[in-house]
């Protein structure tokens, strides 16, 4: 039998964590001999009780390991373990690394040079726009973004890259035979032909609560650095932060509004010593510098050429900032009629320069 099948089929075993699950091939030398070993052997494991030496030898091998061999082949899924040549070097580094990985897409070579990027699953208009800037232009350096492909900021860095064509990995906090959340389905197989969408998890797991810090911590142990765009003082995104100082890589954030209850985790996080993030190049000059030698000598897309506003065209544009604005806050501010002012918004948005949202209100693209 192959000797992925029995690396698979250890990680299927109830009670078996990473830290188990290291603790036991280490001792043994691979899963082939952990499910060969006797129950005392096995007990003889710090932390391996009764129970979890039971569950291995009372485990179902050939019926579960078919179950879940026939959902990889179906979903067109590859199984890494630690292992393959191909196994992330970034995520190998960490404590303690996933044992093996599911990976729908491909993995690079390339996608060493890699950001993560997260944030609030309710962001503002600010935290969208900021975003989608940060990384399509870190996409566009040939730098890919990593995420968790949850609601708002996940989601905006994952369309982001792929709206300028870079590479982007989706870090599923559930099994891949799993679309959570479900309106992501044609995000995660945009996110699958353009990088890879992995998980650590069995195929059918669904995405209990207790899965989220353990997916935050591949999000960050794949990355060189992480980006906090938008989060709360208690958030999913911290938890990120953390993981990243722990495994000695970057932490960035970016400054918002103080009075913004989405604002406070990353002002704190700031305030404890975070790198304080305006632009691509606050990123990309903490690189380490052969990387950042690397990054530098890629070419960005040129940007397109400026459009060339009349003088109440600049005026009016000049009032529309990140933040929504309704439509008459914007005419009271211009001095201009009011008939005016809406042609120059119809022109503003027909260049691409502003965005109308519902109930008449306005923000910058």
């Amino acid at each position: 039998m192959d000797e992925k099948y029995y690396w698979i089929a250890l990680n299927l075993v109830p009670g078996i964590g990473k830290v188990i699950y290291h603790r036991l091939v280490g001792y043994f030398g691979d899963p082939e001999n952990v499910f060969n070993a006797p129950e005392k052997e096995l007990m003889r494991i710090d932390k391996i009780g009764e129970g979890i030496a039971k569950n291995i030898l009372s485990f179902r091998f050939e019926e579960e390991l078919k179950r879940e061999i026939d959902l990889v082949e179906q979903e067109g899924v590859s199984v890494l373990t630690l292992n393959d040549s191909s196994y992330p070097d970034n995520l190998r580094s960490i404590f303690a690394p996933p044992p093996i990985l599911y990976v729908k897409g491909e993995l690079r070579e390339s996608d060493t040079i890699s950001i993560a990027v997260v944030g609030s699953r309710t962001p503002t208009n600010y935290g969208k726009l900021i975003t989608d800037k940060l990384s399509k232009e870190l996409a566009k350096r040939e730098i890919t973004i990593i995420s968790g492909m949850a609601r708002g900021i996940d989601s905006c860095a994952h369309r982001g890259a792929i709206y300028v064509g870079g590479r982007t990995i989706a870090v599923f906090g559930c099994g891949l035979n799993i679309v959570y959340p479900p309106e992501n389905r044609r995000l995660r197989d945009e996110i699958a032909e353009n990088g890879a969408i992995i998980s650590e998890f069995p195929m059918s797991m669904r995405p209990e609560k207790m899965n989220f810090p353990m997916r935050n911590q591949i999000i960050s142990g794949l990355s060189l650095g992480t980006v906090v765009v938008e989060a709360a003082e208690k958030s999913g995104s911290l938890i990120t932060a953390r993981y990243a100082l722990d495994q000695n890589r970057e932490v960035f954030a970016v400054p918002g509004n103080i009075n913004s209850l989405r604002s406070r985790g990353t002002n704190r996080l700031i305030k404890m010593g975070a790198k304080l993030v305006e632009d691509v190049d606050d990123i990309i000059n903490e690189l380490p510098p052969y990387i950042r030698m690397e990054v530098l000598a890629t070419p960005s897309q040129e940007e397109p050429a400026r459009i060339n506003l009349s003088e109440e065209e600049e005026h009016v544009f000049s009032l529309i900032t990140s933040e929504k604005q309704y439509i008459d806050f914007i005419t009271e501010k211009s001095v201009f009629p009011s008939n005016q002012v809406a042609g120059i918004l119809v022109r503003l948005e027909l260049n691409g320069l502003i965005k109308q949202l519902s109930g008449k209100m306005f923000v910058r693209s």
